[in-house]
């Protein structure tokens, strides 16, 4: 729970530290979103905030717990453009600040990209790796496609509204909401018909969106005035098609909740009983290492554990780098000494040679040692899926972990989760999987189990 009370520490100080005035603090950051402060009035955002005051502390904490590594690093990039701050909370939104979130849209990574504009932003995507799991090259992606929707849009909260339901719909959404507010001063105007029929054909698929921009720059012409906020999350009963996607309106609403909370005083305070003592920076380095490095082979020279590393490094998918080209890892900032000091490339991965016999098949061979056939033809040069017996084949054996025992430890005073998970190298959630915990608070004289881990090359 320190770390979390650092970072609750550190996100605040995002906004420049401790304010007292809560309602000039919420006007700053809806100004660093492009919100116009009227919205601080908002209902639907204000009971969110509350829920989340409310019942959702614990569910904050824990994001905060898993954004631990991850959000030093991400304001960095944020910093280095020159970008609000305050986009920090885009990826809190996506994924909760976990690089292996996934969805059911096929969208990875602490900023949730879809594999066909993960490519087009030029993340690696291929059988070795996935870089939407890359915080910090997934980090630059999204720094660089909100950018360009900001460029288009104007205003940072149209982009963050783009990035959730795409950049048309929200053109739309303008388009429609400008219309209905000319509209209402010019009566039956034949220009805005021929506009709501052309958006109409638009909706059902009639026409393609270069005919929906062209009515977005006219109307933008006959009323230039700004749209706001509230005019786009605005509600129209006897429409089916709002101006924005519910997902999107609570989207945004969540962002800006979630920001207030974690900057509220009511939140710092919640947990202040707990000591501080730590910086802010991110402790991950990124370190080149050669191909078909093992992972299990980095954690044994650091001494840590491999859950752990294995989990700063989720744009690997397999347990080591890719075989044809040098590559990175990221290691704890503490253990790059270390590594400097140790690293052997003879010893880079562990393999196996395995010689073919009768009725085997690179499939059959592939799931045996958990890994995919093209791994195999990769690490063997091969041009086909053909082998012959007593060929020999060059395998990469993935490290794990075995359970060695399991210790029963009483909880003393001073204690939390990730001090003790630290003693017995090893993780907190493996320690509330073991006791079937639901959150992160424990009490002294409680008793728990421990699973200490060792590792089997």
């Amino acid at each position: 729970m320190k770390k979390i009370i650092i970072l609750l520490i550190f996100i605040s100080s995002l906004f420049g530290g401790y304010i007292t005035n809560i309602s000039n603090k919420n006007l700053e950051i809806l100004n660093s979103f492009n919100i116009e402060g009227n919205f601080i009035n908002d209902i639907a955002t204000k009971k969110l905030y509350e829920s989340y005051l409310k019942n959702k502390k614990m569910y904050m904490l824990d994001t905060l717990e898993n954004g631990y590594s991850y959000i030093p690093l991400i304001r960095k990039e944020i910093t280095k453009s020159n970008f609000p701050e305050s986009l920090v909370f885009v990826a809190m939104a996506e994924s909760r600040f976990s690089a292996k979130a996934k969805s059911n849209k096929k969208a990875a990574g602490l900023w949730q990209f879809i594999p066909s504009t993960a490519k087009t932003l030029g993340l690696k995507i291929n059988n070795y790796v996935d870089e939407r799991k890359d915080p910090v090259k997934s980090t630059i992606a999204a720094i660089e496609y909100l950018s360009s929707l900001k460029k288009h849009l104007g205003k940072w909260y149209l982009a963050i509204m783009a990035y959730n339901c795409g950049e048309a719909r929200v053109i739309e959404a303008i388009t429609r909401a400008k219309l209905d507010k000319y509209d209402k001063l010019n009566k039956n105007n034949k220009t805005i018909k021929q506009y709501r029929h052309i958006i109409s054909l638009y909706q059902r698929k009639k026409v393609k969106f270069a005919k929906l921009y062209y009515v977005y720059k006219n109307i933008n012409k006959l009323y230039p005035k700004q749209i706001t906020l509230n005019d786009l999350l605005t509600y129209q009963p006897k429409l089916k098609r709002q101006y924005l996607p519910k997902e999107t309106r609570n989207y945004i609403r969540k962002i800006v909740s979630m920001s207030f909370l974690v900057n509220s005083n009511q939140f710092i305070k919640y947990q202040n009983h707990y000591l501080i003592n730590s910086g802010n920076t991110s402790n991950l380095v990124k370190v080149n290492v050669p191909a078909g490095t093992s992972l299990g082979y980095i954690a044994k020279i650091l001494h840590i554990d491999y859950t752990d590393l294995r989990m700063h490094n989720m744009h690997l998918k397999y347990g080591f780098t890719p075989p044809k080209e040098d590559s990175y890892i990221y290691i704890p900032y503490n253990t790059l000494t270390t590594f400097k000091l140790t690293f052997n490339k003879k010893n880079i991965a562990k393999k196996i040679i395995y010689k073919v016999k009768k009725g085997d098949s690179l499939l059959k061979i592939a799931k045996k040692f958990g890994i995919t056939y093209k791994v195999i033809l990769d690490f063997n040069h091969l041009h086909s899926n053909l082998l012959r017996i007593h060929q020999k084949l060059i395998i990469p054996i993935k490290h794990h972990l075995k359970l060695s025992k399991t210790i029963i430890y009483k909880v003393k005073k001073e204690d939390n989760l990730f001090k003790i998970a630290k003693k017995f190298h090893t993780t907190p959630i493996k320690i509330k999987a073991k006791n079937h915990l639901k959150s992160n608070i424990i009490f002294q004289k409680q008793t728990l189990l421990i699973p200490t881990y060792e590792y089997i090359d």
